[in-house]
């Protein structure tokens, strides 16, 4: 578990991902506090695409590693690509997990969230958050630039950001639209998170949008084992 603990260190000492993962959704909370009109969508949300971006800066290990020839290295041992990522997913898993938690508990303090409520979101932004990492793991492997994958990544997740109803209610979108924003993971969270804002209870679509989400991270991770990134 050598890499695990690499990964965990990595993802513990991020200044970016905790800022992005914990200091911002904090000051939205904050700001719902102060806006205090009952409405939470818009703040709910934006701490969505905050989880999002943050993934993708938590597993910034994996393409530093490939770059700087750290990868081939350790693929020179008994050690398979698909562990290998398995291992970042986890070391990213715990300092996020934590954070998520960490925001839901402050949501539920400052906001009066339902307990139910509360767990709703927490379980929404935790699989948002790995199928994020995972996302960005097959990312890395598609570019051989820290600069062109950043920059790429940005306006990436922003169109994604759009289409999965983050930006434009799901509700709101042409057909074409809302079944091309299936396609991503961040579709099912903003689904869940709708459930979890209009009836505040577990439904069998928030626990499919559960599903979808965890798939999406299990085949990111194979695809993603199946890519050349040394």
């Amino acid at each position: 578990m050598t890499i695990f603990k690499f990964a965990l260190r990595r993802g513990l000492f991020s200044p970016v991902a905790i800022i992005l993962n914990g200091v911002i959704p904090a000051a939205l909370i904050v700001m719902m506090r102060l806006n205090d009109d009952g409405d939470y969508r818009q703040g709910i949300f934006l701490i969505a695409m905050a989880v999002m971006f943050g993934g993708f800066f938590m597993a910034k290990g994996v393409q530093n590693d490939r770059m700087e020839g750290v990868l081939l290295r350790i693929l020179c041992g008994p050690v398979t690509t698909r562990t290998y990522l398995w291992q970042n997913l986890l070391g990213a898993a715990v300092p996020m997990v934590g954070l998520t938690a960490l925001i839901s508990a402050i949501g539920h303090v400052v906001l009066n969230w339902e307990t139910t409520f509360t767990l709703g979101i927490f379980l929404t932004y935790t699989f948002l958050a790995m199928s994020s990492v995972g996302l960005s793991f097959v990312w890395s492997s598609l570019f051989k630039s820290k600069e062109a994958s950043s920059g790429a990544f940005g306006a990436v997740m922003t169109l994604i950001s759009a289409l999965s109803g983050f930006m434009i209610p799901l509700h709101l979108m042409p057909d074409f639209l809302f079944y091309t924003g299936a396609l991503f993971p961040a579709h099912w969270a903003s689904r869940a998170m709708q459930i979890m804002l209009d009836y505040g209870e577990f439904s069998q679509m928030f626990w499919l949008s559960m599903l979808a989400m965890f798939l999406f991270t299990v085949a990111f991770i194979l695809f993603g084992a199946k890519r050349r990134l040394i």
